[in-house]
Parts: structure tokens; C-alpha cells; sequence
């Protein structure tokens, strides 16, 4: 493939392997702190410099996925804080130098302390590769908002401070609105702060929307903020819109992994299973997906391919699918799929107890654990709360919501369970071969309404198909 991309005139893209920084107390900086300077850095390599980045926390003790390869990067942060000017020094390796038992040969890059700006413009003129630095504004130029934008990016993961976190970005967005990284923060919050509140109201979309869309106003194309406002979008049950702004995005960004997790998601459903999974090969060509999951493919349970999707359910300390509650929760539920009773109810009380996971996780969680201790008619006085709740406020996520069709299943209720479903095809979720292949909805399969149901999804995806063909994904 590599002669062929070269008698073609195409090379192949930078991939970059970023390390999470080993910070300390010297450094000035805590753990979280340096996560979120660690995601500035990924976000300027993608959309300034259009490589290919995989984030893990630590580096691989494995290193053979990355031998040989003369276009793959290894870069770790080494940043310090000196009151408010920052020191962006790093280490890198290419692959081709990586030897199996052997250290790392890491070349140094030392870096001045400077303002936060000139630090970052400093770090992308001294990459190892070319980086275009156009006139887009993703760091803010005074040091205080700089470092406040820092803070709420390290508190986005911990619920105690949420409402803090926004408060103090919708700040910098006031004293720099021309910085597209603050704007993309703040609907990054928006939408966290949506999924954590059972009392998020439509207005509470149409803030984190705007906040997304402004940040891409001034930074068009960036990817985390087209896959944040996409993933809004497929919630919400506007697959359409979310597919279409991926894929005009991907049209400028061939080469990045996050863009197809955007495309796998959006796809799975709407049913599209080809284009998920063609999207996810796509992305684990571009990632080391064998070092570290690149999102939980959910598709892969879909498809009926439940090894793989067991394998995107491996911890991974730090990050948003550990700390949410999403990684142990879907362990249940895989285990609920398999009959595995004990394993599903260890699961889903890990869930239920995380500090800082997803109160809907959690509540979920809660609900299923009850119906595996045989405690169903109090599991059922919880999800009857939980679904008033939810009614008359935001559209919530259509597959969270078949997930309740199926917990009302199981607790012996067809109708409310019926009517769910209904209202998960309504919120968007249109994925058939799960509704026809799920065992927890199989009493509901008896029922009038279900043939219906399974029309109307099916005719709904028949459409959808047609918009999106698997073609669209063809390498650029």
C-alpha cells in the first residue's frame, strides 16, 4: 500500500501518539491540569497541522505496533507553570528508531518560559513536522484567561465543580470571544451539564449548540468541535445533520480518528451498521487502536461481533468512558445480553457508585441492579420517577431511551416497555437490528404494535441508506 500512495503522488498521514504528561509537583500543574493542556495540544495538531492523533495516558510498554513506522510520532508533554507563564517543553521519538526491550531513544525539546500564546505558537514552529498556523485564534492571548480556561477544561470530568467550570468559561468567552477554543469549552460543558441534569430543558440544548457553533465559526472544520456538535445533534435524533456535517469535514480532515467515531455513532443510530463499521476500520487504521479502545463500539454489539465489542471495554484511567460510568455500565449490560447474572450485577453496582459518573448512568444502573437482586416492583417505582422526569424536557437520546424500554421489559411491564420503544424510534434511534435482536425486548415481539413499530424503523432506515451509501467513506 505504502508504494502504491507513493506512485499516486499521496503520502500517508502523520500519526501522532501523545502521551499524557507526567506532571508533578514542581510542575506547578496538577493531574487534570495537565489532561487539559495535553487536549490544547492534540487540538492544534489536528486542526492545524491535519495529523492523525491518538491520546493515551501513558506510554505503551508494547511498543511493536509503532516499530518501523516512519511516519508515526511519539510525543509527550513536559509542560511547567511558572506563575502565569508556561514552559511547554517535550520529548518525542519516531517510530523507526523504537526497538523492542529496548529504552526509548527520546529526543529533547526544551522550550523557553513565555506567555501561554507565544509558548503554543513557540511549540508549533519548533514541531518536528510542519504545522500551519493560520489566523485562528484557539489560545487566548492574556495569561490569567489562559489559565482559566486551563482550570475548566481540568474540572469538565468532576460534577462538583461543573456548574463552576461553565461559569468560568462563559467568563473567558467575555473577555476573548474571538478565542474558538473557549466557545467550544463552554458547549463541551453545555452538553456535559445537559447529560448530568434530568432537569435540562430545550433552551439548555439551544445554548450548548450555539456555544459549539460559534467555536467553529471561528475555527471552521475544527474536530473536536464538529464531533461535540455532532454527537449533540445524533442525541437529539437529527443523525441527518450530524452525517452531513461530519462528512463535509472530513472532506478537509481525511485523517482524523475522532471525526469517524462522530460518524460511527451517528451511523449506528440510524441503523447505517456498513457505514459504522467501514467508519471504524477507517479510524483504527489511523489510531493505535491495538494499544488503547478509540471509543466503546456499540456497533460491534449490534452486529453481533461481541468479541470486539468486549474489547472496547477495557479501563482507561482518566478518561471520560471510565470516569462517566459508561465503561462498567455497558460491562453489565454485555453481561445481562449473555445471561451472566453475577457479572452484570458486580457491573452495574461499580456504575452506580462512581463519584463523578453520569447521574442518568447511574440511575440506570441502580434500576437494572435492583431488577437483578429480584427487587423488580421497587425497580419499577424508580423507572416510572425516572421516565416522568424526563417527559416535556429535552429529546433525550434515543438509544438511552431503548435502554429503559428494555429495563421496563424486564420488570414484566410490555405496555410501558412498548411505549418506550415506540419513543426511542421517535428520539432518533432507528437502528432495526438491535430492536429485532435485543433478548430483553423479546416479550414485546408478540405484541400489535411491535410489527408496526419494525415497519415504520424499517422504512425509516430504507431512506436513510440511500442519503448516506457506504461509498461516502471511500479513502479521500
Amino acid at each position: 500500500m505504502a508504494w502504491l500512495l507513493a506512485r499516486q503522488g499521496v503520502r500517508a498521514p502523520l500519526r501522532v501518539l501523545l502521551v499524557a504528561p507526567e506532571v508533578a509537583a514542581p510542575s506547578g500543574l496538577d493531574e487534570a491540569q495537565g489532561r487539559a493542556l495535553n487536549a490544547m495540544i492534540q487540538d492544534h495538531l489536528e486542526h492545524l497541522g491535519g495529523f492523525a492523533v491518538t491520546v493515551v495516558g501513558e506510554m505503551p510498554s508494547d511498543v511493536s505496533p509503532l516499530q518501523g513506522q516512519a511516519r508515526t510520532l511519539v510525543v509527550q508533554l513536559q509542560p511547567r507553570r511558572r506563575d502565569q507563564a508556561l514552559d511547554l517543553s517535550y520529548r518525542f521519538v519516531w517510530g523507526r528508531r523504537l526497538q523492542p526491550k529496548s529504552a526509548s531513544p527520546w529526543e529533547e525539546r526544551h522550550a523557553k518560559v513565555l506567555p501561554p500564546d507565544r509558548a503554543f505558537e513557540t511549540f508549533l514552529k519548533d514541531f518536528p513536522r510542519s504545522v500551519d498556523r493560520p489566523g485562528v485564534n484557539l489560545v487566548p492571548k492574556t495569561p490569567s484567561v489562559f489559565w482559566d480556561l486551563v482550570q475548566a477544561a481540568a474540572w469538565r470530568l468532576q460534577n462538583q465543580h461543573l456548574e463552576e467550570a461553565m461559569n468560568l468559561v462563559e467568563k473567558t468567552t467575555r473577555q476573548e470571544p474571538d478565542c474558538a477554543s473557549a466557545w467550544i469549552l463552554l458547549g463541551n460543558l453545555r452538553y456535559r451539564w445537559m447529560l448530568n441534569s434530568t432537569t435540562a430543558f430545550r433552551q439548555d440544548q439551544v445554548d450548548a449548540e450555539a456555544a459549539l457553533q460559534q467555536g467553529l465559526n471561528l475555527a471552521p472544520g475544527h474536530p473536536r468541535g464538529v464531533f461535540l456538535l455532532s454527537l449533540l445533534k445524533t442525541d437529539i435524533g437529527n443523525q441527518r445533520e450530524a452525517l452531513d456535517l461530519l462528512l463535509r469535514t472530513r472532506h478537509k480532515q481525511p485523517h482524523n480518528p475522532t471525526l469517524l467515531t462522530g460518524i460511527a455513532y451517528a451511523a449506528r443510530g440510524a441503523g447505517l451498521l456498513p457505514l459504522a463499521r467501514k467508519a471504524m476500520d477507517l479510524r483504527d487504521n489511523l489510531a493505535f487502536a491495538s494499544l488503547q479502545p478509540q471509543a466503546v463500539d456499540i456497533t460491534c454489539l449490534y452486529t453481533g461481533e461481541i468479541s470486539r465489542f468486549e474489547a472496547s471495554l477495557q479501563e482507561q484511567p482518566g478518561h471520560l468512558r471510565s470516569t462517566s460510568g459508561v465503561l462498567p455500565f455497558y460491562r453489565g449490560y454485555l453481561a445481562l445480553v449473555r445471561g451472566d447474572q453475577a457479572r452484570a450485577h458486580k457491573e452495574f453496582q461499580a456504575a452506580e457508585g462512581l463519584a463523578n459518573g453520569y447521574p442518568n448512568i447511574m440511575r440506570l444502573s441502580e434500576i437494572y441492579d435492583l431488577i437483578l437482586r429480584g427487587e423488580k416492583d421497587q425497580a419499577w417505582v424508580k423507572l416510572r420517577e425516572y421516565d416522568q422526569e424526563r417527559i416535556g424536557m429535552r429529546e433525550p437520546d434515543g438509544e438511552f431511551t431503548i435502554r429503559l424500554a428494555e429495563a421496563y421489559a424486564l420488570v414484566g411491564d410490555r405496555a410501558s416497555a412498548m411505549e418506550m420503544a415506540s419513543r426511542a424510534f421517535a428520539r432518533g434511534f432507528g437502528c432495526t437490528a438491535w430492536y429485532e435482536r435485543s433478548p430483553m425486548l423479546e416479550p414485546l415481539r408478540t405484541l400489535p404494535k411491535w410489527k408496526a413499530l419494525l415497519q415504520h424503523l424499517k422504512e425509516r432506515q430504507a431512506l436513510m441508506e440511500d442519503q448516506f451509501p457506504l461509498g461516502l467513506l471511500e479513502d479521500n
